[in-house]
């Protein structure tokens, strides 16, 4: 910026342009007409040369002076250009019926916020009430920092542009563990919540529009009024408005589609299947069932927080976990070992200790590890994924009983919750990317795979295979996510028996509870499209289903 400014200072002419440009955004700037005065306070000019520049501006349309009232205010012309800009921006015409959807089925002001160096401004919004589309509204500049529109943009973009930004804007915050931890959570989510400290005394939302490259153009907000807004309403709004974001974002070329969530089923839910008090989960996954505690675990992904539930009592619970977590895995001594964002670490179920273990992946920030399996001699295997879902960003890992780590060749772009058949010869894992179940064989020797090919394939329109397990006939049961079902297919891949769920999410299954016959299904709430809440009421609890197969006993790790 330096070098800049001395080119100019050299370029005949060029003072006199900046100081012009001084004016104009002085009078911009202003919260209405002002007086000479005030500018030449603000600019620090001598008032003769101020004269011939005001001057100048007024002739061409560029500011007008009321001589009535003596004061100044931008001009027709600036107006002109700036709705022509308007009426030319990419952005507005790829976002602009996002908002008004939004706006008439939310009830709220739908802005479009995009960013200038450290501050954000509105570029344009839409109102609920049509008739004020007649009105002039301005609001003011705002640190990036400091809103929901700002954070969700650094959110969106990679790690290493995030932290550069963060640097330039404010160098303070560059190395704030707790500002990053909740990028990567808004990262996660696709939409940043920002409460009153944060955001100007209201509750704000906020979900980034992308262009071709994936990077953030943009964000659409939504502001609440008031501060009470129930943490379910506002992340209703956030899923609102991360869908609204993917589709203005397909307009400009990046295809940012979302898993697709068949229409609820005709049939009702199976009778086998029981609603557990659990409470909601944001995104429940990687249940485990421990013998030894008689207890099921697993995770709350982006809440994040480890899972409890004891079919005893019919008691649960949840601890917090400093990071987001996904896969859980039980060890010999009777530990969790978990892994999500940073890698992996070891979780003392019953004090809620978690200890860091170490990251295969510190290469890749912006990913984070998925579910988790064991194989039989007690490896765990891992995949990895994007943060914000990206395709093709996975890698397979598996950690044997020294903690060494080895990446595998897989055509893997997200692999998730692999399983091993009973004489483990078959590795099993689902790929969201591809939509369906990947069969490995396996040396269970060596701990190596090779000779992927597809099992199941998900059909068009009927959700995607998610969490697995297998029963004591060597029969996979899959979480069929977006497909309202469980689902219980043969070794070759041939479906046998579907059980029908309240919910259209479901992440992951696991045997459990007395002789191993209870297959419990954990699901997700915040990742339903919206819409679906008042068909689902069971969305993000955990479920039950009394099965005629049986669970084999859980394999531990190291």
């Amino acid at each position: 910026m330096a070098k800049i400014t001395a080119d100019l200072a050299d370029t005949p002419g060029a003072q006199a342009l900046t100081k012009g440009l001084d004016v104009l955004l002085a009078i911009g700037a202003a919260d209405g007409p002002v007086r000479f005065g005030d500018i030449a306070e603000a600019v620090k000019m001598p008032a003769a040369s101020l004269h011939r520049l005001l001057a100048a501006l007024v002739s061409r349309n560029l500011i007008r002076y009321d001589r009535r009232r003596r004061r100044y205010e931008i001009g027709v012309r600036i107006l002109e250009l700036s709705r022509r800009s308007l009426d030319g921006s990419e952005i507005i015409r790829a976002a602009k019926p996002e908002m008004a959807r939004l706006s008439r089925s939310a009830g709220l002001t739908i802005l479009l916020m995009i960013r200038d160096g450290a501050d954000v401004f509105v570029l344009d919004f839409d109102d609920p009430d049509p008739s004020y589309g007649r009105l002039v509204r301005l609001w003011r500049r705002s640190p990036v920092m400091e809103t929901a529109a700002g954070r969700a943009l650094l959110a969106a973009m990679p790690r290493e542009n995030a932290l550069e930004l963060i640097a330039e804007i404010d160098p303070a915050a560059a190395g704030d563990a707790r500002l990053m931890s909740e990028l990567d959570m808004g990262k996660a989510l696709g939409y940043v919540v920002c409460r009153p400290e944060v955001a100007s005394g209201r509750v704000t939302v906020a979900a980034a529009i992308k262009d071709s490259e994936r990077m953030p153009l943009a964000a659409l907000v939504v502001m609440v009024d008031t501060p009470a807004a129930g943490v379910e309403e506002l992340h209703d709004l956030g899923r609102m408005l991360v869908e609204a974001a993917r589709r203005a974002s397909s307009q400009i070329g990046v295809d940012l589609s979302a898993p697709y969530v068949m229409r609820q089923p005709a049939q009702p839910a199976a009778s086998s299947v029981t609603a557990l008090p659990t409470g909601r989960d944001f995104v429940g996954e990687s249940p485990i069932w421990d013998d030894r505690r008689k207890k099921l675990f697993w995770v709350d992904v982006l809440a994040p927080a480890l899972r409890w539930f004891d079919p005893a009592d019919q008691q649960s619970g949840r601890i917090a976990l400093p990071a987001i977590t996904a896969g859980l895995a039980l060890d010999r001594q009777g530990q969790l070992i978990g892994c999500g964002q940073g890698g992996f670490s070891l979780i003392d179920p019953d004090s809620g200790r978690v200890s860091a273990l170490f990251n295969p992946e510190t290469d890749r920030p912006d990913n984070r590890f998925n579910t988790a399996g064991v194989d039989p001699r007690g490896r765990i295997w891992a995949g990895t994924m994007a943060l914000d879902q990206t395709p093709r960003r996975g890698r397979l890992y598996s950690i044997d009983h020294s903690l060494l780590s080895r990446r595998h060749p897989a055509p893997a772009g997200a692999p998730r919750n692999p399983v091993f058949s009973l004489d483990g010869s078959c590795m099993y894992v689902a790929d969201a990317d591809l939509a369906g179940v990947q069969v490995y064989d396996f040396d269970v020797e060596a701990g190596l795979c090779s000779n992927p090919r597809l099992l199941i394939e998900a059909e068009a329109g009927a959700g995607r295979p998610n969490g697995m397990t297998i029963d004591s006939e060597g029969h996979l049961w899959i979480a069929w996510v977006g497909g309202w079902s469980v689902r219980r297919y043969d070794p070759d891949g041939r479906l046998v028996e579907q059980v029908s769920l309240p919910v259209p999410m479901p992440t992951g299954c696991a045997f459990g509870g007395a002789g191993s016959h209870t297959l419990y299904v954990t699901n997700t709430y915040i990742r339903m499209p919206p819409g679906l809440t008042a068909e689902a009421p069971a969305a993000g609890q955990l479920l039950s289903i009394e099965t005629r197969a049986t669970g084999n006993a859980v394999l531990r790790c190291w």
